[in-house]
């Protein structure tokens, strides 16, 4: 990053802020609910009434009815297939409707795409690889001086501009929060509980664990490649896997050392219930926990993984990592909310906050 571009980006996002605050309340609209009070006061949102409407041709036109006259537009990165690909088609037509000096700021969070469509490639059969330029292509037509990105790790603001051909000026990091209630209630059993989808390692979790007499409940689209009568695995609706993180002794996140970050919201979500969690170091993860303060980083090998296992559930340590558990609870609580995501980090990502100490 140059000096003269950093300036110009900097000149870019004061001047947003100071005109914003010239404007009348909400000055910004945005397709993700709210209740905060920062989100309520400066962002008009809306939301349809069934998941089946989203992306509809009335949905966008309703969006596209609220958009005149705001100065920034917070969309949903994640949006898939199941919802029409609603917040990419708005930019879209956003970009094809209105002049470029007309256009509003738009930030694109939760930006974790993959260059290969994993999901499209099961639905069709077709190799994911053949998906990775028409995705690229997508990005390219909505991109534009006004689009920003907004990706959940440091490491990301480096990678995602090549990867995708993006400015850097446009890609800021926005961490990511617990989504998990802070007042769920909580036992301690006696099993190791893993769960999430995303870019996990579970063959590394299993050779981990295999000498270890400790139950293992792991909840995702996976079995294990030889049968073990401590490991239970499979699929299981929200309500168990909030119940199974509740009630486990230590919550492990193997993954896998990819292009992007993955797994936020499981280790974040254990932190918030004083849960020990031990993670393999990828994308991101230094991010939000330290190492020996808040939980526990471990390098992507069996021998290191079983290593901390067996330390957490070591009785002599008990006390090491309830102490643990409460740093990391507090941690949570100070940094990584939702009403902090909403109100502090995508405020000021947007423009309407300056914070000189996020980077």
């Amino acid at each position: 990053m140059t000096t003269t571009s950093r300036h110009a980006s900097e000149d870019a996002h004061e001047q947003f802020a100071r005109d914003a605050s010239h404007v009348g309340d909400p000055v910004v609209m945005s397709t993700m609910w709210g209740s905060s009070p920062g989100w309520r006061s400066h962002v008009d949102f809306y939301v349809p009434e069934t998941p089946e409407a989203i992306g509809t041709p009335r949905d966008l036109l309703r969006l596209l009815r609220l958009a005149p006259g705001k100065r920034g537009l917070i969309l949903l990165g994640s949006v898939s297939r199941r919802h029409r690909y609603r917040d990419f088609v708005l930019a879209l037509l956003v970009k094809m409707t209105r002049r470029p000096s007309r256009r509003p700021r738009i930030l694109l969070t939760d930006a974790t795409w993959e260059p290969e469509s994993r999901s499209l490639s099961r639905l069709t059969g077709v190799p994911s690889r053949w998906f990775a330029l028409p995705q690229k292509l997508m990005i390219r037509a909505i991109d534009g001086p006004h689009v920003h990105y907004a990706v959940l790790s440091r490491q990301e603001r480096e990678t995602f501009p090549d990867l995708w051909s993006v400015d850097p000026e446009r890609v800021v990091f926005t961490p990511f929060p617990a989504t998990i209630d802070p007042a769920t209630p909580t036992t301690t059993g006696d099993y190791l509980f893993a769960g999430g989808t995303s870019y996990r390692d579970y063959d590394l979790l299993e050779e981990a664990v295999r000498p270890l007499d400790v139950p293992c409940r792991i909840a995702a689209d996976w079995q294990p490649r030889r049968p073990h009568p401590r490991i239970t695995a499979g699929l299981v609706p929200h309500e168990e896997f909030v119940r199974l993180l509740a009630g486990c002794r230590v919550a492990v996140v193997p993954l896998q050392d990819r292009h992007r970050s993955a797994g936020q919201q499981s280790y974040l979500n254990a932190m918030l219930l004083r849960k020990p969690v031990v993670v393999t170091d990828a994308p991101g993860v230094r991010d939000y926990i330290e190492d020996g303060v808040t939980g526990v980083v471990v390098p992507p090998e069996p021998e290191a993984l079983r290593a901390a296992i067996r330390d957490v559930l070591d009785p002599a340590r008990a006390a090491h990592y309830d102490e643990m558990g409460r740093r990391a609870r507090a941690w949570v609580l100070t940094h990584a909310t939702s009403d902090i995501y909403k109100d502090d980090v995508l405020l000021d990502a947007i423009g309407l906050r300056r914070d000189p100490d996020r980077s």
